[in-house]
């Protein structure tokens, strides 16, 4: 897939972080912009959710009540809408992300190592989620970037040595699980500030979606938010003729769309919306 770099100074800059994210992580972007979204976020209880850290600093975080709020949004549990990508503990349900990276849990030989878990506490940063009835999740951080998982089979948290195997449970979804895989992968990698951010044309127009509803929160026009996206030279050659104009506002159709419910079937592959149950 062809990559390339992109002018990030001044206000652009501050989206650098996104370049390495999943479809998945991009999802978020755009729900905690989505004022409905915020307003059922600004009711939830944070004592609702229990948190332990355990043995090689694994977070451990369960749900004390049913989280039928969050489950509207495709969620098991209510993120901190004001915590990017990386930092928010999001956590989708299988409904509304089919495709995630699945992890069979079984137990382990006196003399068997688990290498997927032997990798991970060694090289990133692992948190266990719990949903309202007892379905596991990891979500593994590293690299600049963050990965989910859904666990099958015995508990990763009963008194049995175990190891987890990646698997994939169907030939339909086979081609996009296996990329979901090595779309994982990219945690194990070096320092993301050892490079320059790379964009495919997808990505570029999904942080370019981002910009959009952040400078039309601030009441910027949309003359003035191609001048953030293209520089003011560029916008007083070309806003006249038309073009730079209409890409703007498909800008700004397709970021409000995205924000607005259609992040459940583009960016996660679910078929479920704000107005439906997501579990």
């Amino acid at each position: 897939m062809k990559t390339y770099e992109l002018k990030s100074d001044g206000l652009l800059k501050r989206y650098d972080y996104l370049w390495r994210m999943t479809s998945d992580r991009w999802a978020w972007e755009y729900l905690r912009r989505n004022e409905e979204f915020l307003e059922d976020a600004s009711a939830f209880d944070q004592n609702d959710i229990s948190e332990l850290t355990v043995c090689n600093n694994i977070r451990v975080l369960k749900s004390r009540v049913p989280q039928t709020v969050a489950e509207r949004w495709g969620l098991i549990m209510m993120p901190d809408p004001s915590k990017n990508a990386i930092d928010a503990d999001v956590v989708w349900n299988e409904k509304a992300f089919p495709d995630q990276v699945e992890i069979n849990v079984i137990p382990r030989g006196e003399n068997e190592t688990c290498e997927i878990y032997d990798t991970s506490v060694a090289l990133a940063r692992i948190s266990h989620f719990t949903d309202s009835i007892g379905r596991e999740f990891l979500l593994t951080r590293g690299n600049g970037c963050v990965f989910q998982t859904r666990c099958h089979g015995i508990s990763l948290l009963g008194m049995e040595r175990v190891r987890m195997k990646l698997q994939i449970s169907d030939f339909e979804s086979y081609d996009r699980k296996v990329k979901a895989q090595q779309e994982g992968m990219r945690v194990f990698g070096n320092d993301p500030e050892a490079e320059a951010p790379k964009w495919t044309k997808r990505t570029h127009m999904l942080r370019d979606g981002l910009i959009v509803l952040d400078s039309l929160k601030l009441g910027m026009s949309r003359r003035e938010i191609a001048i953030v996206l293209y520089g003011k030279t560029k916008v007083s050659d070309e806003w006249q003729s038309g073009h730079m104009k209409d890409a703007v506002k498909y800008l700004v159709q397709k970021a409000e769309a995205l924000r607005d419910g259609g992040y459940l079937v583009e960016l996660l592959g679910g078929h479920v919306g704000p107005d439906r149950a997501a579990a």
